[in-house]
């Protein structure tokens, strides 16, 4: 996968999400090193959390946590760029996932700021069980007050419960309208 050749405000994020659907991989994963272009996982410092993470083409990934000391925080993190909204009247994402306990999780659009960043909690919770579910959902940005038409950057955040134990990430997909 060594062309990029999609197009659109969410071309970024797509292509790092399809290299790592094709990759083939069986590595312990460091909170914040990118494990494909641009994708990472987040883990609270002050959590002793450790992931194992396997990837095998057509899927993206199955995730598996060690935690004695659970953190504030856990989440998988993909950079989207400068990504301007601009032009834009919907953002939104699928996700298809499974995992061994009934979990539920949030996705939020993180958009840089001078200070620091703002994060916009999409409206619905990701259920996760023991089958492969698919779930949508969108955000009308014109509805919206805290999410920037522009920003210096900008991140997909899935937040996953800080004990999570197993978690596949059968696909993601990113999108606008």
């Amino acid at each position: 996968m060594e062309h990029n050749l999609d197009f659109g405000a969410e071309a970024q994020a797509n292509h790092s999400l399809a290299i790592l659907r094709a990759m083939e991989c069986d590595d312990a994963v460091e909170p914040g090193a990118r494990f494909a272009p641009g994708v990472f996982l987040s883990v609270d410092p002050e959590s002793d959390t450790t992931a194992q993470l396997v990837s095998r083409p057509g899927m993206l990934a199955d995730i598996r946590f060690t935690t004695s000391r659970p953190g504030r925080w856990l989440s998988l993190n993909i950079e989207l760029g400068a990504f301007d909204l601009s032009a834009r009247d919907v953002i939104g994402f699928m996700c298809k996932s499974r995992a061994e306990d009934t979990i539920t999780f949030r996705a939020c659009l993180r958009s840089g700021t001078e200070g620091g960043f703002q994060d916009a909690f999409f409206g619905k919770r990701v259920i996760s069980y023991d089958a492969p579910s698919t779930h949508a959902d969108l955000i009308k940005l014109d509805e919206r007050e805290d999410i920037p038409a522009t920003a210096p950057w900008r991140e997909l955040v899935v937040f996953f419960p800080s004990d999570l134990r197993q978690l596949s990430l059968i696909d993601l997909s990113l999108f606008g309208v």
